[in-house]
């Protein structure tokens, strides 16, 4: 089963830039019809919910509007707060630019200074996150635009749909991505909480996602550091993120009502 979120992919093909209420709050709820549809079409009393970045913030504020339908949360590349994220990509850059000795780099940061998080023009100016992304993110992300070109040749339409769908979706969340603080909004979890998080997240840094982690009240918690992985730690070291799911994650889970009705 295939299912775009709205305003991305096929559904962005069928409904392009007329995509209603392209929101954080209503792509939750989607979320949630789906989930609700996912229950007995899979026959099962609760399921796993889990959310990748973006999707980990949409995940969240699921389990909080539908907790009774989830046996268990993952978040991986944990969204945690777009302020804290902002301060400590722009320390990262600047720790990285000194040690490079690129004194050029250190000193238009040292003059821009930490970012308004607000100011997402500001935001966006300081340059391409891939500069400070994990040598595993960094790869990864090289392969996909090789491959990129073959997709555009053999599936034209689902390239730009792909595309455009990101650029138009992107554009309308970024108001709900900046208002993100989930350590003042979301600790309360009423589910399994796990996060499952390379080390070496620099997009959604791994120490902004620890200290959301930490605040969270849960009926059970686990948080889970893939060594010499980054923000991509599912595609990049999937046999250490598989071995969580089915060691951690899913007894739990079971235990909490993901099984057969």
């Amino acid at each position: 089963m295939q299912w775009d979120q709205r305003g991305t992919g096929h559904t962005y093909g069928r409904y392009g830039e007329k995509t209603p209420d392209v929101t954080l709050d209503r792509i939750s709820k989607d979320g949630v019809e789906l989930a609700a549809y996912l229950c007995p079409e899979l026959h099962k009393k609760k399921i796993i919910l889990l959310g990748h970045s973006w999707g980990s913030l949409v995940a969240v504020h699921m389990v909080q509007l539908r907790p009774e339908l989830f046996a268990a949360y993952v978040g991986t590349g944990q969204v945690s707060s777009w302020a804290v994220n902002a301060n400590t990509q722009f320390d990262l850059r600047l720790a990285k630019t000194r040690q490079e000795g690129d004194e050029a780099e250190v000193k238009k940061l040292e003059a821009i200074g930490r970012p308004d998080p607000t100011n997402t023009k500001q935001y966006f100016g300081l340059g391409p996150l891939i500069s400070i992304m994990a040598p595993s993110d960094q790869a990864w992300i090289r392969h996909l635009r090789t491959q990129f070109p073959e997709l555009k040749t053999r599936e034209p339409e689902q390239a730009k749909n792909l595309e455009d769908g990101m650029m138009f979706t992107a554009s309308r969340v970024l108001p709900d991505q900046v208002a993100t603080d989930l350590p003042r909004t979301a600790c309360d979890i009423r589910t399994a909480f796990f996060v499952i998080d390379g080390e070496d997240d620099h997009v959604t840094p791994t120490s902004a996602a620890v200290n959301y982690f930490n605040c969270v009240k849960a009926a059970m918690k686990e948080l889970v550091l893939i060594l010499k992985a980054g923000h991509f730690a599912w595609m990049t070291a999937p046999d250490k993120f598989l071995e969580a799911l089915v060691s951690k994650v899913r007894p739990v889970a079971i235990a909490r009502g993901a099984t057969r009705f």
